[in-house]
């Protein structure tokens, strides 16, 4: 009687399989849009047969979920050791700072990402919830990770931890989406550190107040 366990080497080949399908179906889909990628297209660019797609992937729309999850491993979308999430650990401005040039470094020079990003929007109308799991990936994840630091940081002392995380986010989500993702860098002047510096600062006004 046969064992239907995987081994090491199944494993490994089906991981293999996996990534080759993820690498082809990112392709087609910035080539090709949403609507216009099929399985056979991704099944081609993968170097794999339809049938190894579907085993992996139920439809196309869990293959494209799949490529968000993947998008946030790959360039860690504002991700922090979370030891430096530790209020003890590194003052306030340290922290937001890495996290600031965090957000913005995993977009900024990173064409491919842009790329999908700007697919993702462009299809929101169409696929709402193609938008809806991006926010659950990508920004929910930071955002919550933000406000409860926030939070448990007895040296800021804020009134609304979670609406300040908006503030933070949002301020240069703005930055990215209008100098990056719509090309405005020449028309909204505004140095990157200059941003990132005010931006602290206003955060961190009550704890410097408590020092005065």
């Amino acid at each position: 009687m046969s064992s239907s366990k995987a081994t090491p080497s199944t494993r490994a080949l089906s991981t293999e399989k996996t990534a080759a399908i993820l690498n082809g179906a990112m392709q087609v889909f910035l080539e090709q849009g949403y609507v216009g990628t099929t399985m056979d297209r991704v099944a081609a660019a993968a170097g794999v047969s339809k049938p190894t797609v579907y085993n992996h992937f139920h439809d196309k729309e869990t293959l494209f979920n799949a490529l968000i999850e993947q998008c946030v491993q790959k360039t860690h979308w504002a991700t922090l050791p979370p030891e430096m999430l530790h209020p003890s650990v590194a003052s306030p401005e340290t922290v937001l700072r890495q996290l600031a040039n965090s957000i913005l470094d995993s977009c900024i020079d990173n064409a491919e990402k842009i790329t999908f990003i700007r697919l993702i929007l462009g299809e929101s109308g169409r696929f709402p919830e193609l938008a809806r799991a991006f926010v659950q990936h990508m920004d929910k994840p930071i955002l919550d990770a933000l406000t409860q630091y926030l939070s448990t940081c007895p040296q800021l002392n804020l009134l609304d931890p979670r609406a300040t995380a908006y503030m933070f986010t949002g301020t240069l989500i703005f930055f990215l989406m209008s100098h990056v993702m719509l090309h405005g860098h020449d028309i909204l002047s505004m140095e990157r550190d200059r941003l990132v510096d005010h931006l602290i600062a206003v955060c961190c006004a009550s704890e410097h107040k408590g020092h005065n």
